[in-house]
């Protein structure tokens, strides 16, 4: 009997794989479901996983943060990625960390069955390597000087290519797999990240502003326990900025950058837009991002988006006939009542009053 677990934030697609399996499959057994990359650590640590159903965008660690972290512990766990993205640069990547497999949503059972018996007829890993729980081996202790020489040269040649989405990515996946230790206090590792970064900006010149200089100090007398990661993410995304932008809030690469942003925005008013996606699309962490879009256009992005979104609202029901629903889902906005009251707490009047003293302006 073999063991699987489905990793998939969309509980219909969850359904639909596992009903699938259950129907077709006999020797197979679900053991868990997870949604998000932490529940699938935990579902790692607590089960023999023979292979795992992974879609690559669930929430943090995501797809291939999970995919990189099984690797790096050796597990025996084939995995199947499982995407609705034919993306080259995400399946380079998923190649990159040894994916068993892959299949692109929708999934045909049949397609779902052949790939699951693929990955299960492939060769078993090395049982010297295996472990079932994602923690620190004694081999691991004695090379952690190893790793981290190999952390810093990995790091170097990213900035040195200009790779920053990928050294962002990087340095995410080795927190994520610090913090995904739950029975070794993460502090002196984390430390460690820090001071890779801190002395890779010295070696190449660059300073640190004087709050995140007395941030990084402050690490060393701080716990650094599992609460504080995406703090400290947050932080060592910021010296990854310095790294591959120092001092250009002044010139005028800044400005290049919001021009980006502001196109990005445009692009995507129907879509949705977060500043997390904007600032990954202008490779810089959101907290740059808002910083830098409060200095250069004296507004908050959430403000100019919400703008935005407004006029090209008043434009849509100035030229067009659609109902109010229409208008509000081509802005993205799930709820058509709530588009009504944002609208007229922005305008002062509602969308369908705006259209008709629109319509008698134009008459008149």
């Amino acid at each position: 009997m073999f063991n699987m677990a489905i990793v998939e934030d969309e509980e219909l697609e969850r359904r639909a794989l596992r009903s699938i399996i259950e129907r077709n499959a006999d020797d197979i057994r679900i053991v868990g479901e997870a949604k998000n990359g932490s529940e699938a650590v935990k579902l790692l640590e607590s089960e023999r996983i023979d292979v795992m159903l992974l879609d690559i965008r669930i929430p943090r660690p995501n797809g291939l943060e999970l995919l990189q972290m099984v690797r790096e512990r050796h597990l025996a766990t084939k995995v199947l990625i499982v995407t609705a993205y034919d993306y080259f640069d995400i399946m380079q990547a998923a190649i990159q960390y040894k994916a068993d497999g892959f299949l692109l949503k929708p999934v045909r059972a049949d397609a779902l069955l052949d790939g699951v018996r693929d990955c299960l007829a492939l060769p078993a890993p090395d049982k010297s390597q295996q472990s079932l729980h994602l923690v620190p081996t004694m081999d691991v202790a004695e090379d952690e000087a190893d790793d981290e020489a190999g952390t810093a040269e990995e790091i170097r040649s990213l900035v040195e290519r200009r790779a920053y989405r990928d050294c962002l990515r990087f340095v995410r996946m080795r927190l994520e797999s610090i913090y995904a230790h739950k029975d070794v206090a993460p502090r002196h590792e984390v430390l460690d990240l820090a001071e890779i970064l801190t002395d890779l900006l010295e070696e190449m010149g660059r300073k640190l502003s004087l709050p995140m200089a007395r941030q990084v100090d402050e690490l060393e007398s701080q716990r650094l326990d599992v609460r504080s990661q995406y703090k400290v993410q947050e932080l060592l995304c910021q010296i990854i900025d310095v790294l591959f932008d120092p001092g250009q809030e002044q010139g005028g690469a800044a400005g290049e950058r919001i021009e980006t942003v502001l196109h990005f925005i445009e692009r995507n008013l129907s879509k949705g837009v977060t500043l997390e996606e904007a600032a990954e699309f202008a490779h810089v962490s959101p907290c740059y991002l808002s910083r830098l879009f409060r200095k250069k256009m004296n507004t908050t992005f959430i403000s100019y988006l919400k703008g935005q979104r407004i006029e090209r609202a008043k434009v849509l029901l100035q030229n067009s006939d659609l109902p109010i629903s229409n208008v509000s889902l081509d802005l993205s906005y799930a709820d058509a009542n709530y588009f009504c009251k944002a609208f007229k707490k922005e305008v002062g009047v509602s969308p369908s009053e705006y259209r008709q003293q629109f319509q008698k302006a134009r008459v008149g």
